[in-house]
């Protein structure tokens, strides 16, 4: 049996500090997909999460490290150790390019730990991962995660269906 190791490095910032996803996690990971204003955009069927989905999520992100050698980091608000969310460089089977991600919960949002993260993610993208282009895929409906798209300097580069569903694609080369 072949054992699997993750390394999985911890990124800081003012006020963030971006880790990987450890078992009492899931406490937050749960009280983010119940929320129904949280999981409209981030979960397939727009419905919220029960704790075993939320726990399939959270080790699906672990897996990818796995898989990828690198995935989103769970978002802790330093100063409170408090998990507000998840982010960080992905590229799933069937995606149209690599993206960096985000989803923050419904709690911390208006705070720019969003922003944050993601710009932290996309560093690493351009300087650990050698990533040239970066993509964000979100739903036409999703202000908020378009205005971050916009902040972080991605403009609007196209469209994918996925499961009937219309997904814009906004995106920018990494410099």
């Amino acid at each position: 049996m072949t054992e699997i190791s993750l390394n999985i490095p911890t990124l800081r910032t003012a006020r963030l500090t971006l880790r990987a996803f450890q078992e009492p996690d899931i406490a937050g990971v749960v009280a983010m997909y119940a929320d129904e204003d949280f999981s409209r955009f981030i979960t397939f069927d727009g419905k919220p999460y029960g704790r075993e989905n939320s726990w399939r999520s959270m080790s699906n992100i672990m897996g990818h490290w796995a898989l990828r050698g690198y995935g989103m980091w769970a978002v802790v608000e330093t100063a409170s150790n408090d998990l507000v969310g998840f982010a960080g460089p992905h590229f799933p089977e069937g995606w149209p390019a690599k993206e960096v991600g985000w989803a923050i919960g419904k709690d911390y949002w208006g705070k720019g730990y969003a922003t944050e993260a993601a710009q932290a993610a996309m560093d690493y993208a351009r300087t650990a991962l050698k990533w040239p282009h970066v993509i964000h895929v979100i739903n036409p409906l999703n202000t908020r995660s378009i205005t971050v798209a916009e902040r972080l300097g991605s403009a609007r580069e196209g469209q994918w269906i996925r499961d009937g569903k219309e997904l814009w694609l906004y995106g920018q080369d990494l410099k």
